[in-house]
């Protein structure tokens, strides 16, 4: 076992230069994700905004009244750069941001458990696919993981010895940073830290059995901090920093966004109408099989080990109880609250870096009694699983968001149980690699993705393009996304909605990503 864990601490800086270099790599070739340019551009008016200090008129930049923290401060420094690296840019510094999550997560586990459970947790979070996938394309959700597990963190610090004056302050202003950053992107996100809240205010009153008085004028200095960042970047609530932030946030409650279709495991419906068990049968057919597998590891522990678990591990009641909260609360949101869920589990990005807690403790206690061969069986198990994941993970390189493990049965109608690129982010590769007839004028529609984007790689690829109507075009674009089929009187896909013969597409593992049809007259 020392041999293992030693190889492992030992490994855990090239596990780190491959990580860097692989994520950016994945940065630099992908293409736009839906909603990058609007809020670079958002981010591009709001900053215009500040630096003005209000002299340039104050309009309504946001439609869903965002505080514009990240996206202000990523244009800021994108002003350096020259507008035709700004993609690549922009993938990069969100990569960057998304890799501080891991650095988040490793010290967590280091301070409640122990730095092997660190490392192993950080190599996890790497390779899942549902987490990775997003780093360089998602500018919103990676954002809330990283603004989650850092105050998580500094929640832990808070807590864990009494800090002088100054010292404290600073775990505050973090916690109030954090906070404002993800309350910036998301209006409900606070609400997401609940579990969280529950797991401090337990440790502060019954572990540490501090005063109520002094926590009082602590929260009384993180609201402060918190509400001042929060509105300077918050231009729609510049005319009145009181009431329009509480206004927003009652409109954040009944805002209808997002797409309107979903699907899961090849039941379609209205993003509003997800059922209950949504995030599990996601989590079921999304996660690595090696992880599933160590979760069925740990409930065989539990049943014959637990005292051996428990005598291992300090405190491992309360921090099973708060792991697990953590992974059931989605659900409970969406049970309680009427928002539109849509996206796979991008929207609750934030709760998938707990996911690899519970496995990384498996692993390690596993790894600590090798002596007995049942434990031997199971490393060795988890061994080629794991090295069945890394194969599939490499394979779909760089579109690992869209993952599907292998209980999702044969690939060639896997569309049909789930979206696979919804962001449409093999779009470049797919017009890059397309020879269409260039000529004449190159007509063309779109199905299931962002025209706006197909508009900027066509014009790149091809002089004379337009984008019109399925009715007055030669070829189709499209991914597969959900949609209402009015040829079929249902919510569809749009891969089953034109059958038209793909000229071109992208694919990766067996499963077509997107594709350009040669629309039959």
């Amino acid at each position: 076992m020392k041999k293992i864990l030693s190889l492992l601490h030992d490994q855990n800086k090239n596990f780190k230069i491959f990580a860097i270099i692989f994520s950016i790599y994945c940065a630099l070739i992908l293409g736009i994700s839906w909603d990058e340019n609007y809020y670079k551009i958002l981010g591009e008016k709001n900053l215009s905004y500040l630096l003005s200090f209000g002299i340039i008129e104050s309009e309504y930049f946001s439609k869903f009244r965002y505080s514009t923290i990240y996206w202000s401060f990523s244009s800021l420094i994108g002003q350096i750069i020259p507008e035709k690296f700004s993609d690549q840019f922009y993938h990069l510094l969100n990569t960057f941001f998304g890799l501080l999550v891991i650095v988040g997560v490793y010290k967590i586990a280091k301070l409640l458990f122990n730095k092997s459970i660190g490392i192993i947790c950080s190599l996890f979070l790497f390779f899942l696919p549902t987490f990775f996938g997003h780093l360089a394309i998602n500018n919103k959700d990676t954002i809330l993981a990283l603004s989650h597990v850092w105050i998580f963190y500094y929640l832990i610090k808070y807590n864990s010895q009494n800090y002088s004056n100054l010292t404290k302050l600073k775990i505050i202003g973090k916690i109030a940073f954090f906070s404002a950053l993800g309350t910036g992107i998301q209006l409900l996100f606070l609400g997401s830290t609940l579990p969280l809240v529950i797991y401090f205010l337990y440790n502060y009153f019954f572990i540490k059995k501090r005063k109520l008085k002094a926590l009082i004028i602590d929260f009384l200095i993180f609201i402060t901090i918190f509400y001042l960042i929060l509105v300077l970047f918050w231009v729609d609530a510049h005319p009145n920093i009181f009431t329009l932030p509480y206004k927003f946030f009652l409109t954040t409650l009944t805002l209808d966004i997002g797409w309107p279709f979903n699907v899961s495991n090849g039941n379609y419906f209205f993003s509003k109408e997800a059922p209950f068990y949504y995030i599990f049968e996601n989590l079921l057919f999304k996660l690595p099989e090696f992880i599933i597998y160590l979760y069925l590891v740990f409930i065989f522990i539990l049943l014959l080990n637990y005292k051996k678990l428990k005598k291992k591990y300090f405190n491992l009641n309360k921090h099973l109880i708060l792991f697990i909260s953590i992974l059931l609360y989605p659900s409970i949101i969406i049970l309680f609250i009427p928002y539109p869920i849509y996206d796979g589990l991008r929207l609750f990005l934030w709760f998938i870096p707990y996911i690899v807690f519970i496995p990384a403790i498996v692993l390690d206690f596993v790894y600590n009694n090798l002596k007995y061969i049942q434990f031997k069986l199971i490393s060795i198990l988890f061994a080629l699983l794991f090295l069945y994941h890394l194969f599939n993970f490499f394979s779909i390189t760089p579109y690992q968001y869209t993952y599907l493990n292998s209980l999702n049965g044969k690939k060639i109608n896997r569309y049909q149980k789930f979206e696979g690129d919804y962001w449409s982010v093999s779009l470049k590769e797919l017009v890059f690699k397309s020879k269409l007839n260039s000529d004449k004028q190159i007509r063309y529609a779109t199905c299931g993705l962002n025209s706006e984007i197909a508009k900027i790689y066509m014009k790149k690829k091809y002089k004379n393009t337009l984008n019109t109507n399925i009715e007055n075009a030669q070829y189709l674009i499209l991914t597969n996304r959900t949609l209402y089929s009015q040829k079929m009187g249902k919510i569809s896909n749009c891969f089953d909605e034109f059958n038209f013969k793909n000229i071109f597409y992208v694919k990766r593992n067996g499963v077509i990503l997107s594709a350009i049809k040669k629309i039959d007259k």
